[in-house]
């Protein structure tokens, strides 16, 4: 028992106790609040293109940002009834979902077993399925990764990006040197000016990061090869389960409606196939829906207003930077996002 005690000290020490500081939302809460203030809160950091960033009128916009619309048209029957709130950068980023200042966090943070354990939060499901890659700037090809001499490579400090990268330096006893930055901002920066030879971060991040710099000329080549896995998964406060429910049926509800072809024009003009698991998703089963506390028709809402997840990773990913979906496919098309029955 004392054992048990000093590691559950030693949590608190490191900050990692948040659990025992904040108070859980109660059951239904949430709900209550979006609906009080008619808005839905949503946390994000914005800087990644595609992602979440700051369009030239400057609104937040991107894949992330179309999530939290969906969150709007399934609680409140309208996709542009949002607040986009900006997280500080870890470790903080938890805080604000913590004292239910915001409802939701809509970031690229990977779902990791002592985030879940560590903080006061439930993680949803991975909305992004993503590997650690590497950049590096020249004209041509370079040699692959396992024939790099010395090397430095810039990196954002308080992420599981340098834990990769310092276990991968350490297990296949690469000649290189770990700068660590405060943003990923300035990483890239130092990159940039050449003074790293690599830098590393999501694949996902390095593509919409330095697209333009590829598009302007720049010899910018971003290795195939991957180091880690990197499930990018939003994030609610612990203790909510009505809210958790909805977030994740919100989400489930635009991956099946994509692996059933069905698309935003489909459901505003009414033509959709005979499928009774897509009716009782649609709400014309009768009563499934009155556990989350919705409408019947939240995943009308959802799905007319917003679109399937297909629709988003296209408009926001695929078509301004070329990104191909690899993981990101529905099940039934070899890829890892996968529905459970809506029965």
């Amino acid at each position: 028992m004392r054992g048990i005690a000093g590691v559950a000290l030693a949590l608190l020490a490191w900050g990692l106790g948040s659990a025992t500081a904040t108070a859980a939302a109660g059951d239904g809460e949430t709900l209550e609040r979006i609906r009080s203030r008619g808005v839905v809160s949503c946390g994000v950091r914005s800087g990644v293109g595609g992602i979440s960033f700051t369009d030239s009128q400057g609104h937040l916009d991107g894949f992330l940002v179309d999530v939290c619309r969906a969150y709007a048209a399934a609680t409140l029957g309208n996709a542009q009834a949002i607040r986009v709130v900006r997280l500080p950068d870890k470790p903080q980023e938890f805080e604000p979902v913590e004292k239910h200042d915001v409802d939701v966090a809509l970031t690229t943070t990977t779902w990791t077993f002592s985030r879940e354990v560590s903080f006061d939060v439930e993680f949803l499901l991975p909305l992004l399925y993503d590997g650690q890659g590497f950049a590096m700037l020249t004209d041509g090809t370079p040699p692959p990764l396992d024939r790099l001499g010395p090397q430095t490579v810039c990196v954002k400090s308080f992420t599981t990006t340098v834990r990769n990268l310092e276990d991968h330096i350490r297990q296949a006893d690469r000649p290189w040197t770990v700068r660590t930055f405060k943003t990923f901002d300035e990483a890239l920066q130092a990159f940039l000016a050449h003074e790293c030879g690599l830098i590393t971060t999501d694949r996902i991040v390095l593509l919409t990061s330095l697209s333009g710099y590829r598009t302007a000329g720049l010899g910018v080549y971003i290795y195939p090869e991957v180091i880690s896995r990197e499930p990018l998964t939003p994030y609610v406060a612990r203790g909510d389960r009505q809210w958790y429910d909805i977030a994740r049926w919100v989400l489930h509800a635009m991956i099946l409606a994509e692996a059933k072809g069905v698309t935003a024009a489909d459901m505003q003009s009414g033509r959709l196939p005979d499928d009774p698991e897509l009716d009782q998703m649609l709400g014309h089963g009768g009563g499934v829906s009155k556990a989350l506390g919705l409408p019947e028709d939240w995943a009308v809402q959802v799905l007319a207003q917003v679109g399937n997840y297909g629709e988003l990773f296209e408009r926001n990913l695929a078509k301004p930077y070329g990104m191909e979906r690899g993981f990101n496919r529905p099940w039934s098309q070899g890829g890892l996002l996968y529905a459970p029955p809506f029965r």
